[in-house]
């Protein structure tokens, strides 16, 4: 009797472990986690920023590119979408009115890593249509099929902090990483 109840409560432990895990994002240490690199080999981004406009009402897209080897636009790195509707608080917390526009800028702050800084900080989105976020990572260095099934794109609201795992897409054919965004802080492709 008592081993049938130590089993039935390590059940119980079990059950409630693998629940929490896919119920919510636990934080990690920085630390804990690994930040894809790019390879050895791959080419210098084109520009580490970029700014562009984003108003209320209107699309808008900021995209970082790699160098085509001759100084102009090559392949993709990373790509942040905003749609009419996502566009909802400035930082301070007042509401954006329909029209008014507020400047994004998009950055890498170490041009060996897949990461990306977004500001300004505090932004907020509408929750229906959040901004959207996608990294390729085609020139990413040991990423095997083995990480691909556990990459994913980890928020950091400032260095140092601990990262917090977003819903993440992984589409492998297209070596890229989508995740919707519903603010402006500093994001990693890990795993």
């Amino acid at each position: 009797m008592r081993t049938a109840s130590w089993r039935a409560l390590l059940a119980i432990v079990v059950a409630t472990a693998a629940c929490s895990e896919s119920t919510g994002p636990e934080p990690r240490p920085p630390a804990d986690l690994t930040v894809v690199h790019l390879a050895s080999g791959a080419p210098p981004l084109l520009a580490s920023s970029v700014t562009f406009s984003a108003c209320r009402g209107s699309n808008a897209e900021g995209r970082l590119f790699y160098d085509d080897g001759s100084g102009g636009q090559g392949d993709e790195f990373a790509r942040l979408r905003i749609d009419s509707n996502t566009l909802l608080r400035r930082p301070d917390g007042s509401v954006i009115a329909p029209d008014e526009c507020v400047d994004i800028t998009m950055s890498v702050p170490d041009p060996t890593r897949f990461e990306v800084q977004l500001e300004p900080g505090g932004l907020g989105f509408n929750p229906a249509d959040p901004a959207e976020l996608r990294i390729k990572y085609a020139e990413a260095e040991g990423v095997s099929a083995d990480v691909e099934a556990v990459l994913a794109i980890w928020r950091q609201e400032a260095p140092g902090d601990p990262y917090v795992r977003l819903g993440t897409v992984i589409l492998e054919d297209l070596d890229e990483a989508e995740a919707e965004l519903l603010g402006f802080s500093r994001y990693a492709l890990s795993y």
